[in-house]
């Protein structure tokens, strides 16, 4: 399947491969690419600053998603489910957007593409 590779507003778009874009500093590009082989299907998903650095609102976003995926990874263990881990990390991304809601802009468009992890 082809990979999706997408900036600003059109990141947000699922599964977006026109790629007809010019990607502009301060938006962010999001990279989803996956693999077949054996039956065995696999993903990552990224998302990097065009220019390089983030924007206060886009470190901010992504410093929570990172807490709560390390928090997830942590939580992992013998017994524990997926929907657990699931609910959990949900919770953990509530939490942590009221805590920091100052920090982050109040414009649903001040935050372009989604708010995936850097790794």
């Amino acid at each position: 399947f082809p990979p999706v590779v997408a900036g600003g507003s059109r990141a947000n778009c699922l599964h977006y491969i026109a790629n007809n874009r010019t990607l502009n500093a301060g938006e962010l590009v999001l990279v989803d690419a996956g693999c077949q082989y054996h039956g065995y299907v696999s993903d990552i998903t990224r998302t990097w600053p065009v220019g390089g650095t983030f924007s206060p609102a886009q470190e901010a976003l992504y410093e929570i998603v990172r807490r709560v995926k390390q928090e997830s990874i942590q939580a992992c263990r013998p017994g524990v489910t997926l929907n657990f881990l699931h609910s959990a990390a949900i919770d953990m991304l509530a939490s942590e957007l009221q805590i920091n809601e100052p920090a982050l802009p109040s414009s649903p468009g001040a935050l372009p593409g989604p708010g995936h992890p850097r790794h």
